[in-house]
């Protein structure tokens, strides 16, 4: 093994060295029903949170009415991309910028597993008692179970066979 091509690991310290330029990425999938408890806090399968260290960070999507949910090293890599926007001369990536940041909450799992929102986005992703996870690759999506139960019925199987076929994946 050629040290050169290792570093420390600057975001999780229990893995002490890392290949460099890698960053660990977690892949979800799988959907998971979930309920809000009076507070505002959903459990976390273990499956999930085995998957996850230290601190999360959630937001509003941008396409549909959920919350998306990533990992700390998910999120520095989707913080890196936004930080080389040109936001001083482009209002568009500085409307992308205050979205993003502006509607996140970062926060870390207590010992029950369990994940605290505020009020602006449960309201935001129209939530009531009952919630869905949805693993999408990189992250996490948190909807309302009747809202996830609406968007899944509305997916047109032609548009994602459209999808696999503009996208060129083999599947």
């Amino acid at each position: 093994m050629k040290w050169s091509k290792w570093e420390e690991n600057p975001v999780n310290p229990a893995k002490k060295f890392q290949k460099k330029g890698w960053c660990p990425m977690v892949n979800f999938v799988g959907k998971y029903p979930r309920q809000l408890d009076d507070r505002g806090r959903f459990i976390l399968p273990a499956k999930i949170r085995d998957k996850l260290s230290g601190t999360v960070y959630i937001t509003q999507s941008h396409v549909d009415n959920c919350l998306n949910l990533y990992t700390e090293e998910e999120w520095e890599v989707i913080a890196n991309k936004v930080r080389a926007l040109p936001t001083v001369t482009d209002r568009n990536a500085a409307a992308l910028q205050r979205k993003l940041f502006g509607n996140a909450i970062s926060c870390d799992l207590d010992k029950q597993g369990r994940i605290p929102l505020n009020q602006e986005l449960i309201d935001f992703a129209k939530m009531t008692k009952d919630i869905m996870l949805v693993g999408v690759n990189a992250k996490l999506e948190i909807w309302d179970a009747e809202e996830w139960q609406k968007a899944s019925d509305a997916i047109d199987s032609d548009a994602v066979i459209e999808g696999i076929a503009k996208y060129e994946i083999n599947i």
